[in-house]
């Protein structure tokens, strides 16, 4: 059997990117190296980088399937209260540029070193890809879908790290903006990445909004754990995890994915 070279490029850097440091799964580093082989033309934007692991895979992911950059936004402060806490503000800007170094993707990757709130006021290209892993408040994550979705061309994938982590706003955004809208088609997990496709004023199937809130009713259940720690109450652990055991999260495979996501393009 023939391999299928888009497979082969991810399952590389799959590997790769077990010499890297940061808080990405396997899984999530397959679904983020997919994601630049959509055909449709646009951007590609991250926004928050902490130490580069994600920006590496995207670039290299990129740079395989014709992309000359991407685009990064990070204001490598660590000034928001559910930043990582495994550097600190003063040395972070050295280890996301020598690891960018490092990896030799510092040449494709126009780097913005300032909140998405002011890259907003500067930005104007179209998106096909929009990654949110920064302020992980609901403030924050609603803040970065509100500025940026605008951009997005129709085809385009919007995903959200930390869904399924105790963090409000990544699971409470992707509920009420992704799988409650009738702007996004197909959506699922990923590990705990959220992710949905724009399809702008397109029709949605009823297939499709079965599936939507079918995954709302059972994100539901964490959402309720999550607000009850968020605001003191106490949470039973072991229910939290089975909770999320209930929804499904597990790998994709690059090639029907991309293959499903492209004909949404053709319809």
């Amino acid at each position: 059997m023939e391999t299928n070279p888009i497979k082969t490029q991810i399952d590389r850097l799959v590997k790769f990117s077990e010499t890297l440091s940061g808080h990405l799964r396997k899984r999530e580093v397959q679904f983020l190296a997919t994601l630049p082989f959509l055909s449709i033309e646009g951007d590609i934007l991250e926004i928050g980088s902490f130490k580069g692991k994600s920006t590496i895979i995207l670039a290299k992911a990129a740079k395989e399937a014709g992309h000359e950059k991407i685009h990064a936004c990070d204001p490598l402060s660590l000034s928001c209260s559910t930043d990582p806490t495994d550097a600190t503000g003063e040395e972070l800007p050295d280890i996301f540029y020598n690891n960018l170094q490092t990896y030799g993707v510092r040449e494709q990757v126009e780097f913005f070193q300032m909140k998405s709130d002011k890259l907003a006021e500067i930005w104007n290209n179209p998106l096909k890809v929009l990654w949110i892993d920064g302020d992980h408040t609901y403030n924050g994550v609603m803040n970065d879908i509100t500025l940026f979705e605008k951009y997005l061309k129709p085809g385009a994938i919007v995903c959200f790290h930390d869904v399924l982590h105790e963090f409000e706003g990544p699971v409470r955004v992707f509920m009420e903006k992704i799988l409650l809208s009738s702007q996004y088609g197909d959506c699922g997990l990923c590990g705990s990445i959220g992710w949905g496709q724009f399809i702008g004023n397109r029709p949605i199937s009823r297939q499709q909004w079965e599936s939507k809130l079918l995954g709302y009713k059972k994100l539901s259940r964490l959402m309720m754990l999550v607000l009850k720690s968020h605001h003191g109450f106490k949470v039973n652990r072991h229910l939290r995890r089975f909770y999320r055991s209930l929804v499904p999260h597990g790998p994709i495979f690059p090639d029907d994915w991309i293959k499903k996501r492209n004909s949404v393009l053709a319809e």
